[in-house]
């Protein structure tokens, strides 16, 4: 059935009138669905049952919508209600009245408002196949993402002689240059970035077109030609292939960075959310951590090994490839861009291990009938012109998209640039420091792994505005020291106050500005939107790391040991657009999220409340017009012999 028109109380009402005031006196006769301890209406609607909530004098019992998850109508059949229905209402409110009145009635209320009753339901735990599921797609894209990033920090200098002997045999010594060789190697790193926002675009089309699970399978086909392409360069003699290569592998890591955050979101429960999509980031930061670990001289960091570092990374795609194959697609995707309801809901029951996904279903249905036209109503024809001129979707728009400049001009390559300086002005031993910069590596893993259950715990906003105060304090801490520093290098232990700022930064950065912008630009948006939204943040990501990379040299050349003071200012500014722009996201369903920016049609639900103190006033014959009037079927019964009375 598709999405209803909105309606009015005033439509609601005169329909109603018509109908000669037909409205079900609804029972309340609920069951428990399984342990999870779940409600559903016996008539096979889907229904919210609240804990008790007064609103006014009344409490609301129950509320039910008519949506396609049931396919059918609201019954507008007067029937009875028994007295043993009404008193399990009574029961269940703990009343100690004798006399209730228990009514229903049509009404409209918001989405968001509506999820929030439905919340109740959603919340679920973790399982086997959610977990394997989550970690499968993460390892063979994100983790590769990280590993792609940090592949050639170790083996530099190796790969710079490589290149140099190879120029020398091809044209000679006297042809081949120090600056030769620098910008040839600066080219092969620059050339993942280009890579990486063409796979980004590409992503936003092809999620929607073949689906999430389908274009991370594609993607993989980029990891093994640029893997097997860059590992070829050194027998073939040919640094043109690593170049190649790496075009290739930017382009797996731009659909990676798009795609699995998506899929993450779609598949996690509300509840867990903010966990999943810092799962991602997760598996980034272990793997340029291990991608450093591998580098070293004792593993692969040697002339005859570094290939086979790059070659590694096709073992994450062969694990992607053996088992997301057999992984359900996506039950939103499904749902509401291809309409397949059966599929969707076995979906449902996969990641949820659970037969009873009725309430995810209706949440779904909800969000989908949101929808209304302004906002893109046919998911599958949803177009990039649509995305950008709608004024419902610019503010989420530009606020996912200003926080992922917000993540690269945060300062956080000046720290890793400035890391290696710093260990040596602290007397650390030059072939040391790899191991230095290995554990501050280790240092983002561990409090990644800390924002995990944070997250949820948390909320997002408060995990990006303190983390930033830190930071901002961290780095004019870390300004004063290096200028004291280049004053008077004799200053005793101000060296290992900047490796403590250092640290404290990655802290800071690990914990909210890492994980959180790329995950919330996937919570902001609807179904229909999301994946060239995500596209657009994604690309946006890839062009701030594309400046800062080709700019930061020039800046800190210019502004010597007050680099930092530019990044502080950027911050400080950054606080105040956090605050006052970006919304909390934290436990809430997507329609809730979207709800902030473009509220959807309202939903007609039926509501089943109590009036306990009416119930004396219609006893006595009183009160009754009223009731009438605002079309309320009213049942009286006394509880004490459980006889109903007819009013």
């Amino acid at each position: 059935m598709g999405p209803k028109p909105s309606k009015t109380n005033a439509d609601i009402s005169s329909k109603n009138s018509a109908q000669q005031k037909s409205f079900a006196m609804t029972t309340v006769d609920m069951e428990r669905r399984g342990s999870s301890g779940r409600q559903r209406h016996h008539s096979n609607r889907s229904a919210v049952s609240l804990d008790p909530t007064k609103r006014g004098g009344s409490v609301i019992l129950k509320r039910t919508s008519s949506t396609p998850s049931t396919n059918k109508p609201f019954d507008r059949t007067p029937s009875r209600a028994g007295a043993a229905g009404v008193t399990a209402a009574g029961g269940a409110m703990g009343s100690s009245r004798s006399m209730t009145s228990v009514r229903t009635r049509l009404t409209i209320i918001s989405r968001s408002e509506y999820h929030q009753d439905l919340k109740r339901s959603l919340a679920t735990g973790l399982n086997a196949n959610l977990v394997l599921s989550t970690f499968v797609v993460i390892f063979g894209s994100s983790f590769l993402f990280g590993y792609n990033i940090g592949v050639l920090n170790q083996p530099t200098q190796l790969i710079k002689d490589f290149y140099k002997d190879v120029f020398t045999k091809r044209y000679g010594n006297e042809s081949v240059t120090e600056s030769t060789v620098t910008v040839t190697w600066s080219l092969t790193t620059a050339l993942f970035i280009p890579g990486g926002m063409l796979g980004a675009f590409l992503g936003g089309f092809l999620a929607d077109s073949l689906g999430r699970k389908r274009t991370l399978l594609l993607s993989h086909v980029f990891v093994f030609s640029g893997a097997a392409l860059s590992t070829a360069c050194v027998a073939a003699e040919a640094p043109e292939l690593l170049m190649v290569g790496r075009i290739l592998v930017g382009i797996n890591s731009g659909f990676a960075n798009c795609i699995a955050p998506m899929f993450l979101s779609e598949v996690a429960p509300f509840n867990y959310r903010g966990a999943f999509g810092t799962l991602h980031q997760l598996f980034v930061t272990i793997g340029i951590f291990l991608s450093s670990v591998f580098g070293l001289k004792q593993l692969l960091g040697r002339a005859s090994l570094w290939p086979y570092l790059i070659l590694l990374e096709i073992f994450p795609a062969l694990v992607s490839l053996a088992i997301v194959p057999f992984l359900p697609e996506t039950p939103r995707f499904l749902l509401l861009v291809q309409k397949d309801r059966d599929r969707a809901s076995e979906a449902l029951k996969f990641y949820r291990k659970t037969d009873d996904v009725d309430t995810d279903m209706e949440e779904m249905d909800t969000e989908h009938q949101a929808a209304s036209s302004k906002d893109g109503d046919q998911h599958h024809s949803f177009t990039w012109k649509h995305l950008f001129l709608s004024a419902d979707l610019r503010r989420p728009l530009f606020v996912a998209c200003f926080l992922q400049i917000i993540q690269q001009f945060s300062g956080i390559n000046a720290v890793f640039f400035y890391s290696k300086s710093i260990f040596e002005s602290a007397k650390v031993r030059q072939d040391h420091i790899p191991y230095a910069i290995i554990g501050t590596n280790a240092v983002n893993v561990f409090m990644t792994v800390i924002a995990v259950p944070l997250m949820d715990l948390a909320g997002r906003r408060p995990l990006l505005l303190l983390p930033m105060g830190v930071m901002i304090v961290d780095l004019i801490l870390m300004t004063i020291c290096r200028v004291l520093q280049a004053n008077d290098p004799s200053i005793a232990g101000i060296a290992y106050v900047t490796i403590a700022c250092v640290i404290v930064y990655v802290i800071a950065f690990a914990v909210g500005l890492g994980p959180i912008p790329m995950m919330i630009g996937a919570e902001l948006f609807r179904q229909g939107p999301r994946p060239k939204a995500m596209a657009a943040v994604s690309v946006v990501n890839w062009v701030g790391t594309f400046t800062i990379a080709m700019a930061f040299e020039s800046i800190q050349a210019a502004a010597g040991d007050y680099t930092f003071i530019i990044f502080i200012v950027l911050l400080s500014a950054f606080l105040v657009f956090t605050y006052f722009f970006v919304p909390e996201t934290k436990n809430k369903t997507f329609e809730e999220i979207a709800h902030q920016f473009s509220p959807g049609d309202h939903l007609e639900v039926e509501e089943l409340e109590e009036f306990p103190d009416l119930a004396d006033d219609v006893a006595d014959g009183e009160g009754l017009e009223n009731e009438e009037d605002n079309h309320l079927v009213t049942l009286n019964f006394n509880a004490d012999d459980a006889r109903t009375e007819q009013p």
